[in-house]
């Protein structure tokens, strides 16, 4: 292959165009060293392989350059965050009952509840919305219109705003 038979010119150009894309990712000298080595590798490594002189020389090192960056440096993140990651996972107390189970559930008994007490039509608008069920989907199955279900829906909401506030203080004494 021609690719390996470069003048030192064209070899000084190579350098330059690696060390101008290696200089935006690294600001740590002794770090940009050892990218700008590890680049050159790579692209003598893909010269042998990938190059078919169908472009410009220039613009793919920069190309192939980047592209090793890119790996590179989330390669480093990926490998330098896991540790704190896995940590986060792990509580440090465990209880038998974490604090934050127990409000949704008492969140969702409210809710059901409240749900009940609504009227028949807005109770099934209420539950397809929970459901992610579209207005026209909930308008077909109701056999209603689109803007009658619409209408039902913002004062269902706030109907069920004031009955779940309404429980919550009955049973809990402070206001949401």
């Amino acid at each position: 292959m021609k690719t390996l038979n470069l003048s030192k010119e064209e070899w000084e150009r190579i350098y330059k165009d690696i060390e101008c894309v290696v200089i935006v990712f690294q600001s740590n000298i002794n770090e940009k060293h050892d990218l700008m080595h590890d680049a050159l590798l790579h692209v003598i490594k893909r010269l042998k392989t990938n190059y078919f002189e169908e472009g410009k020389l220039d613009v793919w090192v920069k190309k192939v350059t980047l592209n090793f960056c890119k790996d590179r440096v989330t390669d480093y993140y990926r490998k330098n965050t896991s540790y704190y990651e896995e940590l986060i996972k792990e509580p440090i107390i465990t209880y038998k009952y974490q604090l934050d189970d127990i409000k949704k559930k008492m969140i969702v008994e409210l809710m059901e509840e409240s749900i009940e007490e609504l009227k028949h039509i807005d109770k099934q608008i209420i539950i397809g919305r929970l459901n992610e069920e579209s207005y026209s989907a909930i308008a077909i199955k109701l056999k209603k219109n689109k803007k009658t279900i619409i209408k039902h829906c913002k004062k269902a909401l706030i109907e069920l705003r004031d009955i779940i506030n309404k429980k919550y203080l009955e049973r809990y004494g402070e206001d949401i």
